[in-house]
């Protein structure tokens, strides 16, 4: 349904002065030309409803329903515009059979009614609390058609315990969509060491090998890793851990192991390193430390751990392959170190986090819509849509249409209440 002003508010001829009984005397008006039973006058800032024309110069008004439809606003020797109201209203029904209408039974619509068709979140209850939250989460909405609703949780014992409306926002036809960050672990700089690659966060409660993205928040990322991307712990311990470049990296990482000479046994192809930690089938980048290396090896490359003991190993050129034929023990500075260990050259900022990825241990929660007529409670839909209000453009400008979809029903009786709109406001 739409409701058209047929002209646009004109400036008309004279002056008006309005008495408290609604009589309008004017002077030099031209009411019988200018004005119909029905228009709206605008004076003073003040809107009025003619109801009867007497001549020229004389007629009565009541007080738009905008105004309240109380007493009549006196005023005296004004100037006045004129809008006329609709000349017809159409009704399209379910069945798509049209009907025309008298622009006597519509004005508009109420302040109420403007916002009915749309809710407020006014409650988000948790759903699940889930696990390792040690920092506060961010809460955001999605879909629902409004917008601007806005929440903060609570955590307790490592879940999110509550759910705290700060916005109930405006006009969601439906709940929307809760979504809670997942845990998240802040590494200020000081929690970097550029030496050691080790990262440092108190009981992070991370475990080896699990997958976790790196955000730099918007600010200096730390150098050797990329915003957005996921790494693996590794090495890990309660309150440190290291990166890694895969899953299985960083589960089978160790601490970097120095090897002597009297540690490498070339009858039996066994390296010794006290409960070194290894298990078959990870990978250990050999280096000689600039000296002379283990014959059988390169310094620089990657072998695989395979028939490993408490405190020995061989090495093999594949995983599960044959152990390669030691015949020399090279150098007592040499080690091995856990492959694909990432090297942090520079401490990033102290907005970076990392955020841990299971699913498992993401919170849920469920937003209610409210009802009722104030901000804090939601809205009433006391009509089947009132959908919007717009303002012409162009050779239209200043018109106003107002659009409203009613479904299976009448709105005619409900016109006592409505606010007129002028063409122009």
């Amino acid at each position: 349904m739409s409701l058209w002003g047929n002209k646009d508010s004109k400036s008309a001829t004279g002056t008006v002065s309005i008495a408290d009984t609604g009589v309008v005397t004017g002077s030099s008006t031209l009411f019988t030309t200018e004005a119909k039973v029905g228009n709206t006058i605008r004076a003073a800032g003040v809107d009025y409803q003619i109801v009867s024309i007497t001549s020229n110069t004389v007629a009565k008004v009541v007080m738009g329903a905008n105004n309240g439809r109380g007493l009549v606003t006196t005023c005296s020797a004004e100037t006045y515009t004129l809008s006329e109201k609709p000349s017809f209203v159409s009704q399209e029904s379910a069945t798509s059979s049209t009907e025309s209408g008298t622009s006597a039974s519509v004005f508009g619509v109420d302040a109420a009614e403007e916002s009915a068709g749309g809710d407020n979140v006014t409650n988000v209850a948790v759903s699940a609390g889930k696990t390792r939250y040690l920092e506060v989460p961010a809460v955001t909405f999605s879909g629902g058609a409004g917008s601007n609703a806005a929440a903060t949780a609570s955590i307790a014992g490592g879940a999110v315990s509550a759910i705290t409306v700060t916005n109930v926002g405006s006009a969601y036809t439906s709940a929307p969509t809760v979504a809670v960050a997942k845990p998240r672990r802040t590494i200020p700089t000081t929690g970097v060491n550029t030496t050691t690659n080790v990262i440092t966060y108190a009981t992070h409660g991370l475990t080896a090998g699990e997958e976790i993205k790196y955000y730099h928040g918007g600010g200096t990322a730390l150098a050797g890793l990329t915003n957005a991307t996921s790494y693996y712990p590794g090495q890990v311990t309660t309150n440190t851990f290291q990166l890694y470049a895969s899953a299985a990296l960083g589960a089978t990482a160790v601490a970097t192991m120095t090897i002597a000479t009297t540690d490498v046994n070339i009858t039996t192809n066994t390296i010794t390193s006290t409960a070194h930690g290894l298990v078959n089938g990870a990978q250990l980048n050999y280096n000689n430390a600039a000296g002379t290396s283990i014959t059988g090896l390169t310094s620089g490359s990657d072998y695989f751990v395979i028939n490993k003991t408490v405190n020995t190993f061989q090495l093999a050129l594949t995983s599960g392959g044959d152990a390669i034929d030691i015949s020399g023990t090279g150098n007592n500075s040499q080690t091995f170190a856990s492959t694909g260990n990432y090297d942090l050259t520079g401490t990033g900022n102290n907005a970076q986090y990392f955020e841990i990825q299971a699913a498992a241990d993401q919170a849920t929660a469920v937003a209610s819509l409210g009802a009722g007529t104030d901000g804090s409670t939601g809205t009433t839909l006391t009509h089947a849509g009132w959908v919007r209000r717009t303002v012409g453009t162009g050779g239209r400008a200043g018109r106003v249409q107002q659009e409203v979809l009613v479904a299976m029903g009448s709105i005619t009786g409900d016109q006592a209440d409505d606010i007129q709109y002028p063409d122009a406001s």
